[in-house]
């Protein structure tokens, strides 16, 4: 397990860019401080501590290759040849290195190119993993630094990652282009609660940068990336796949029974043994003239928000609701769909705005549609100025399970949908066998589906 498996977060860029001026409220010093691109001084209140790399070596080095680190053990597991690991990395596969010096493991190395992923992590003394640099490989093949992560051990015989979350966490945001827009910084204070901000890439968080915009390493290159610029030996292994991984590769969150979801009569079984059933609402139609779909909160529409990046032929298409029904009473609203072919979809996508890309997301990650009045609305960008919030106000009233209005003049629809929550929530785009978009499905992400699966 790495630590993304211990706490998968969820992030929307869109509220972030909806929130002006970044502000944090420190926990425990009872300050609340605007976050500029200014580094912490010695004596200030806000002065974090990071977890520093160990210091580079040249001594010889001697390479595992293997499933993972085996924190029990606090040895390598599984171990493999070199000849495995290469066939799994050309393939895209997972597989680890152990990278040893005088015969004590100083650093693993986690590798998924399916998931862009590289990571390094070093090694305590105690063999505790402490300080994750990882890396994501980009389409013109370079691996970009994406993220630091690290744990202070107060006790020698603390356990590995200790904590529900990191005590230092520097995020890497680009551009699509690789361009460095911003630096997020999350870490534990010296004098006691929280802090977050953001910095630019010349303001690094740290005493040092991790290298940026590398090769990608063979095999039994990683140990460079390490630190490690000695000598390297690898140490022969079996020519056997390990059967098991102590790791997963990070993954963007992904859409859970989607297809069921969206289903007129599917049962789940929850956690607790209730077997609630989907019940299809149809919403009529909605014209889309302009082909450009907005999802957004029905009260932030004079804000201009922009449209999904992934366009339909201009048209006029379904619209159905889902709500999970118990007893023949409904009681949560779980989805809405837009279908745009009623044909099979194949493939399901995390739908994006202009600027965004999944490499920016880490474990459990998604951009999502910020919502302050428990609300969805869905229309055509066209029409993102024709409704007057008192017009919007006055046909929301009510416990309809979805409202809309029409504006002739743009020859738009606005279909609003009550959730459950404010928060912010995902839209997945089904696509057909040949790629092109088969529907869009907004998705409340109710907690009653939380666990659920299928009956």
């Amino acid at each position: 397990m790495t630590a993304g498996d211990r706490a998968p977060t969820r992030v929307s860029r869109r509220s972030l860019l909806l929130a002006g001026t970044v502000a944090a409220s420190v926990a425990g010093l009872g300050l609340q401080a605007v976050l500029t691109s200014r580094g912490p001084r010695r004596h200030d209140p806000f002065d974090w501590q990071p977890v520093p790399a160990p210091a580079e070596t040249n001594e010889p080095v001697e390479v595992v290759h293997c499933a993972g680190w085996d924190p029990a053990a606090r040895s390598a597991a599984s171990p493999m040849s070199e000849s495995v690991a290469r066939a799994r990395d050309e393939a895209g596969e997972q597989y680890a290195a152990v990278l040893s010096v005088g015969g004590v493991a100083r650093a693993v190395v986690e590798v998924c190119w399916s998931a862009h992923h590289a990571e390094v992590w070093h090694i305590d003394e105690s063999g505790r993993r402490y300080r994750g640099v990882a890396y994501r490989r980009w389409p013109d093949g370079r691996l970009r630094l994406f993220e630091i992560r690290g744990w202070h051990y107060d006790e020698q015989d603390a356990p590995e990652f200790a904590g529900e979350n990191p005590t230092f966490r520097a995020r890497v945001h680009r551009t699509e282009t690789a361009t460095v827009e911003q630096v997020a910084v999350s870490a534990e204070l010296s004098s006691g609660g929280k802090l977050d901000t953001r910095r630019d890439w010349q303001n690094w968080p740290e005493p040092t940068r991790p290298p940026d915009d590398v090769a990608v390493p063979a095999t039994a290159g990683w140990p460079a990336l390490a630190g490690m610029t000695g000598p390297v030996t690898v140490r022969p292994g079996p020519d056997v796949v390990p059967a098991t991984f102590p790791w997963r590769p990070p993954q963007p969150l992904r859409p859970r029974h989607i297809e069921k979801v969206v289903t007129d009569g599917s049962r789940f079984r929850t956690q607790n043994g209730r077997v609630p059933v989907i019940k299809r609402v149809p919403a009529g139609t909605i014209r889309l003239p302009s082909g450009k779909v907005l999802v957004a909160d029905p009260g932030w529409l004079h804000t201009d928000p922009t449209p999904l990046t992934a366009t339909v032929p201009p048209g006029e298409y379904p619209v159905d609701v889902f709500e999970l029904a118990e007893n023949g009473e409904p009681a949560w609203t779980v989805a809405c769909r837009v279908t745009v072919k009623d044909v099979p979809v194949t493939s399901w996508d995390l739908a994006l705005l202009e600027g965004e890309h999944e490499l920016d997301l880490g474990d459990g990650e998604f951009f999502g549609n910020p919502v302050d009045t428990a609300t969805l609305a869905l229309l055509d960008h066209a029409g993102v100025k024709a409704y007057p919030q008192a017009d919007i106000d006055a046909a929301t009233a009510g416990e309809a399970v979805f409202h809309r209005l029409s504006d002739q003049k743009t020859g738009t629809d606005l279909i609003i949908v009550p959730g459950w929550s404010d928060g912010s929530y995902p839209v997945w785009i089904g696509r057909t066998e040949d790629g092109a978009v088969g529907c869009f499905v907004l998705d409340f992400r109710v907690p009653e589906l939380a666990g659920a699966e299928p009956a």
